[in-house]
C-alpha cells in the first residue's frame, strides 16, 4: 500500500481557502475536517476550528464507515464491493494521516488509525482480482486475455507484488497483445536519389503510438525483439510511381487599381476620392510531385486479408516572385507578398518526399486508429 502522507498533504492545501464553518454547515464533513487543519496550522489557538476539527471528524468517520457497511452488505458486484471497502477505509486512513502530519497536538482529541483495516481490505481486494484474473488466463483466448490483465493489474495496484502478480501480469499481457510485423517495406525511388530511411521509422512510431492502449504491439525486420515474439499479423507496405516534375516557369502580367481618399492641397480641412493604378509583373515556379502507399495486412495463421487499401498522395511546391511599375498604394498584401518574394533555389527530392509522406502518413494513421481501435 503507498504513503498517504503526500495525499494528505494535497487534500490540505485544496481545503485550506475554505471558510471551514461554512463546509460544515453544509455538511461537507471531511472539507470541513481538512479546513480545520489548515487553519490550526495558521493558529493553534483557533477556538472555531478546535471546536469543528473533532465534530467533523466525527460525522466524516460516521460516513465513511456507513458506506464500508453498505459496501459489505453484498450489493452490486464484488470488485465494486471491494472497491467501496478499501475507498471507505482509504478516507478514514488519510484523515489520521492528516492529524498525524500536521504535527498538531490537540487534547482530548485522537482519532483512530485504520492501517489493519486498510491493509486488509487492500488484501482482500488484490486476493479476488488476482483469482479472477487467473481464472481468465485459463480460457487462452485474446479477450479473456484482456480482461485477465486488467483484474492482475488492479491486484498489483491494490497490493504491489502480491504472489506473483508481476510474473502472471506480464503472461496476461503477452497473451492478450496482438504482435504485428512490418514484413516489407519497399520504397521504389527508381532513378531518383532519395534518402527515405526516416519513413519507416515514423510509420513504427505512429503505429505503436496507436496500438498501445489498445493491445497491439508492431515491429519491423530490423527489429531484434521481434524474434522472439509470437507474430500474429504481416503489414507490407510499398511505396512507388514516386514521380517529380522539373521546375516549370510561368511569367504573367496583371493590373491592379483602389480607391485612395487624398487631403486637397488648395483648400484646408478637404478631401477627394482618387483611383491609383499599378502593374505586377510576376513568374510562378512550380514543381509537382506524386507518390503512392499500398498496405496490406494479414493474418499470420490463415494467411487471410484482414485489410488492404492504396493511399495516394499528390504535392505542389509554388514560388511567387515579381516586380511592380505605378503607384504602390494600388497593391494588396498579396501583391506585396509577390513583390517582396524571392527565389532561392527549387526543393531538392528529399523535401518533396516528405511533403508527400507526411500527406501518406495522415491517411495511413487515420486508417490504422480504425483498424486497431
Amino acid at each position: 500500500m503507498k504513503s498517504l502522507s503526500k495525499l494528505s498533504l494535497i487534500v490540505l492545501f485544496l481545503f485550506s481557502c475554505v471558510s471551514t464553518k461554512k463546509l460544515f454547515e453544509k455538511g461537507e464533513y471531511d472539507k470541513a475536517f481538512y479546513a480545520a487543519i489548515g487553519d490550526l496550522k495558521k493558529k493553534p489557538t483557533d477556538a472555531e476550528a478546535l471546536k469543528i476539527l473533532p465534530d467533523a471528524y466525527k460525522e466524516a468517520t460516521a460516513k465513511y464507515e456507513q458506506d464500508i457497511l453498505v459496501a459489505k452488505s453484498g450489493k452490486g458486484r464484488k470488485s465494486e464491493q471491494l472497491a467501496g471497502i478499501y475507498n471507505g477505509y482509504l478516507s478514514l486512513q488519510k484523515m489520521y494521516d492528516a492529524i498525524e502530519n500536521s504535527g498538531l497536538k490537540i487534547s482530548a482529541f485522537s482519532p483512530r488509525n485504520y492501517t489493519v483495516e486498510l491493509n486488509q481490505a487492500a488484501l482482500n481486494a488484490a486476493e479476488a482480482h488476482y483469482n479472477r484474473g487467473l481464472l481468465l488466463l485459463q480460457r487462452n483466448d485474446r479477450v479473456s486475455a484482456r480482461k485477465a490483465y486488467d483484474n492482475l493489474k488492479r491486484a498489483d495496484n491494490y497490493m504491489p507484488g502480491y504472489k506473483d502478480v508481476i510474473e502472471k501480469k506480464q503472461e496476461a499481457y503477452d497473451a492478450a497483445i496482438t504482435n504485428v510485423l512490418v514484413s516489407k517495406f519497399d520504397q521504389r525511388f527508381g532513378y531518383y536519389n532519395i534518402n527515405g530511411s526516416f519513413f519507416e521509422q515514423d510509420i513504427l512510431w505512429n503505429l505503436n503510438n496507436i496500438g498501445n492502449s489498445n493491445y497491439y504491439e508492431f515491429y519491423g525486420l530490423n527489429d531484434r525483439s521481434a524474434g522472439n515474439r509470437r507474430i500474429d499479423q504481416y503489414m507490407e507496405l510499398s511505396m512507388y510511381d514516386i514521380w517529380f516534375s522539373n521546375l516549370a516557369t510561368n511569367n504573367y502580367t496583371y493590373n491592379v487599381s483602389k480607391k485612395i481618399t487624398v487631403k486637397s492641397d488648395k483648400v484646408a480641412g478637404s478631401s477627394s476620392t482618387i483611383t491609383v493604378t499599378a502593374t505586377i509583373r510576376a513568374t510562378r515556379r512550380v514543381v509537382n510531385s506524386r507518390a503512392v502507399m499500398d498496405y496490406r495486412i494479414t493474418d499470420a495463421v490463415t494467411r487471410k486479408t484482414i485489410a488492404s487499401e492504396r493511399i495516394p498522395a499528390q504535392y505542389t511546391w509554388e514560388k511567387l516572385t515579381g516586380k511592380y511599375f505605378g503607384d504602390s498604394r494600388a497593391l494588396s498584401d498579396r501583391d506585396w507578398a509577390i513583390v517582396n518574394g524571392s527565389f532561392n533555389n527549387s526543393p531538392d527530392y528529399n523535401e518533396l518526399y516528405r511533403e508527400l509522406t507526411r500527406q501518406i502518413m495522415t491517411q495511413f494513421n487515420f486508417k490504422m486508429r480504425d483498424i486497431y481501435r
